[in-house]
């Protein structure tokens, strides 16, 4: 029998193409998990769009087929049921809205840039002007607030969010005073927004980041409820987390961290 002996630098070549070959395998059973774990959550996503649009047009369909059954009822209560529908055709709009919002939602490194947080706030505050200046709110950022490195669209969104909540689920017993600062240490960057409102029940305070989540009375605010579901995937986008600590009655703290240098 004639015995073939191979170079050792063959069998490392050997060795070294079977490594690559099972790095190749693990990759893709990783990246085949991704795709299974994206699509259980745009099946999820699909459900919880479809469960949320159907009750204001349900209620649209219900107080239209009121009007146009009973003629009588234009006399009488017509301008209810007009300003109900038309409430109901806002939220459809603002839930449209943020779901284009969410599906244009594509941040990457290469769209960061240091940002000057003072000029994005002040424009984000003129834009707002109407909702600050209809009531007593004062809104103070702190003097020396550091720059960010992200990407600007994305956190003009967070800080708009962030405050015109606060105004949106504000004591109208009590003025409104909004301070927007920072926390620093060796690696991040943790911003704030706090507030003087109603505060969020404990129950609530994992799960408003969740989508089609209202801590507030649903009643009497109205949104989307894909706010801070989207403002929590802009700051994981950065790399960054974010959480909120809260009393009822007392107000909250929205806290989100990012990092310091790109």
């Amino acid at each position: 029998m004639l015995l073939v002996k191979r170079h050792p630098v063959e069998r490392e070549s050997r060795d070294a193409l079977l490594r690559q070959i099972q790095e190749l395998k693990q990759q893709l059973r990783a990246r085949t998990r991704e795709l299974h774990q994206k699509e259980d959550e745009l099946q999820h996503l699909f459900y919880m769009i479809s469960h949320e649009l159907r009750t204001p047009i349900s209620a649209i369909r219900g107080f239209a087929s009121i009007l146009l059954d009973d003629p009588a009822t234009l006399a009488t209560e017509a301008t209810d049921y007009l300003q109900r529908i038309q409430k109901n055709v806002d939220r459809l709009e603002k839930i449209v809205n943020d779901l284009g919002l969410l599906s244009r939602l594509n941040i990457n490194e290469n769209s960061f840039e240091v940002i000057n947080l003072q000029e994005l706030i002040s424009d984000i505050l003129i834009g707002s002007y109407d909702q600050i200046h209809s009531g007593q709110v004062t809104v103070a950022i702190q003097p020396d607030l550091p720059p960010a490195y992200g990407y600007r669209e994305g956190l003009h969104h967070v800080f708009s969010n962030l405050i015109l909540n606060a105004i949106k689920y504000r004591k109208h017993s009590k003025p409104l005073t909004i301070e927007i600062g920072c926390l620093q240490d060796e690696f991040f960057l943790k911003y704030y927004v706090r507030d003087n409102g109603i505060g969020i029940p404990s129950a609530y305070r994992k799960s408003i980041f969740d989508m089609f989540v209202r801590a507030g009375n649903v009643k009497k605010v109205s949104g989307s409820g894909l706010g801070l579901y989207i403002v929590r995937r802009i700051i994981q986008a950065h790399g960054g987390e974010i959480w909120v600590e809260s009393k009822v009655g007392k107000g909250s703290t929205f806290y989100f961290t990012l990092a310091k240098t790109p």
